[in-house]
């Protein structure tokens, strides 16, 4: 019998091993997949012609965002008339309206309408769009000046039918947009490494870009997707579309302030994930899919389990001591001494050295995400950012998927 922490190796034991596992084996493939194909992050290609492009702004209560989002995309680096603004006021209560109104820009055109969501609002101003490209972007975002040229040269390759930018945080200020901001800098990093290995399942509102036959010809967005954005990648892979990515092609955008701001928007990704998988079973484990048939989507399921697992089995952990500790206790009529106590709760598990390993290997990845994103390490400034993301937002992770899953499975109500 081989003895552990737990006092023999049981079944946590294998399954936590497995857990740790998984981990370690998805970091150890995408830190192979980043060396051997390193030089091709930072690939410029240069647009050999300016197409026309429409910007789709979808806005609901965005008083506060929708001017600068309007001026940033009027002031990009890219020939003046060959940008069409297309901003969709989506029965907002507030100011969004009024702002509206004050546009005097012949190339911004006004829709007025009823609420009726995101999707539904691109939809309608699709309609409208006779340029070669379409671009959505959240009015909370603001692309900068020249992610345009940065971007549209890849569409160069005509296979390409979709691009997805790199999104960062503009000016974090409370702790919870302090994580969300290296979490996004990672997310820049990833993203590129799931187009890399032809996987890329979302495309993400602020900033991508699409040829607009393409578009059309599949149906636009779907209204009735919790994530009409992850919903779309998923169904251009089933047509067979080719989805890339852009790291120099920046947009900032702004993000939740407060945990529960942050929950709110989590829970109706990861629910509107898992619905959109289950809307496209068919692509588990389908070779004609690829890499996201064959590996990403299955592999995601696996991690579901392993923060479930990963989450709870500490708590277990500790009521099953804590429970041996007080029947120690009443063995010897709850007379306390220190030789009474239970020293599982204090002994350094064997599985120690796999939370240094998995330390080392979150450091790492922050580094090479903040050299993929052209950030520098700022430890003075930003040393909670990086504490943040490494001891806070795998519990945060963690809570919202847990979440989302029961929010799923009871059926809570939970709109875009």
């Amino acid at each position: 019998m081989v003895f552990s922490s737990m006092g023999y190796f049981g079944i946590f034991d294998i399954v936590q091993l497995f857990c740790y596992f998984i981990m370690v084996y998805c970091s150890i493939l995408w830190f192979i997949v980043f060396i051997k194909n390193h030089y091709k992050f930072f690939v410029d290609k240069p647009a050999k012609n300016y197409p026309s492009i429409t910007f789709l702004i979808p806005a609901y209560n965005e008083k506060k965002f929708l001017g600068k989002c309007i001026n940033s995309v009027l002031n990009l680096d890219y020939p003046k008339n060959k940008i069409k603004i297309i901003c969709i006021n989506d029965g907002s209560t507030d100011k969004t309206s009024e702002i509206c109104k004050n546009i005097k820009n012949r190339r911004v055109t006004i829709i007025n309408k009823k609420n009726t969501g995101k999707a539904d609002s691109l939809n309608e101003a699709l309609k409208l769009v006779d340029t070669e490209f379409v671009v959505s972007m959240d009015a909370d975002s603001f692309p900068r000046k020249n992610y345009l040229k940065k971007i549209i040269g890849h569409f160069d390759d005509k296979d390409i039918a979709a691009i997805s930018p790199a999104m960062k945080i503009n000016k974090p200020q409370t702790l919870i947009q302090q994580i969300q901001w290296v979490e996004y800098i990672f997310s820049i990093y990833l993203r590129k490494l799931f187009a890399i290995f032809d996987c890329q399942y979302v495309l993400p509102g602020p900033g991508s870009i699409y040829r607009t036959d393409k578009l059309k010809e599949i149906g636009g967005w779907d209204k009735h997707s919790l994530v009409e954005d992850t919903e779309l990648a998923f169904r251009m892979y089933e047509k067979g579309y080719k989805i890339e990515n852009c790291i120099n092609a920046y947009v900032d955008t702004e993000s939740p302030e407060t945990f529960k701001e942050l929950f709110r928007q989590r829970v109706r990704w990861y629910r509107g994930y898992l619905q959109t998988t289950i809307q496209y079973r068919h692509l588990l484990g389908n070779s004609k899919y690829g890499n996201l048939g064959l590996f990403i989507l299955p592999i995601n399921f696996v991690w579901i389990f392993i923060l479930g697992f990963l989450f709870f089995m500490p708590l277990y952990m500790f009521i099953k001591d804590f429970y041996e500790y007080l029947y120690t206790l009443s063995l010897v009529g709850f007379e306390w001494s220190p030789w009474v106590l239970n020293f599982d709760v204090l002994y350094i598990s064997s599985y120690t050295y796999f939370f240094a390993l998995f330390f080392l290997m979150g450091i790492t990845t922050i580094l090479i995400s903040l050299y993929i994103s052209g950030e520098k390490l700022d430890f003075k400034t930003k040393k909670l950012f990086y504490f943040g993301y490494l001891f806070i937002y795998p519990f945060l992770y963690s809570t919202f998927w847990i979440a989302a899953v029961l929010y799923e499975i009871f059926k809570r109500d939970n709109k875009w």
